[in-house]
């Protein structure tokens, strides 16, 4: 959690960062930050709902299912999940955080 709330900032930064040299900063300031965001959502719920194992099944299923007859009897392969760095789950929640907050300030001017 710590992490998205991090990264969130650092949107923010960079939003503002880039909002300060234009004529408009409010407006500027919420399009990039949304902009910025979306990717984050994006790629992050996607890379979150990997890492939840959620097509797991469907990966050993056609791995056993185009292995030759010899390695089907042979013992599956261990996958060692410690070794994973899981990313997916701070870049979503930072890009949900991102956006709730565009939508707020969207409305407050």
């Amino acid at each position: 959690m710590k992490k998205a709330v991090v990264t969130s900032f650092f949107v923010f930064f960079i939003a503002l960062t880039v909002a300060l040299f234009s004529g408009n900063w409010w407006l500027t300031f919420i399009n990039i930050s949304f902009y910025i965001a979306q990717p984050l959502v994006i790629i992050g719920g996607f890379r979150f709902i990997y890492e939840k194992g959620f097509f797991d099944v469907t990966i050993s299923s056609f791995k056993r299912l185009f292995r030759s007859p010899v390695e089907r009897y042979m013992t599956d392969e261990q996958h060692d999940d410690a070794s994973k760095r899981q990313w997916g789950a701070t870049l979503f929640f930072a890009g949900l955080v991102v956006t709730g907050a565009t939508l707020i300030f969207s409305y407050m001017n």
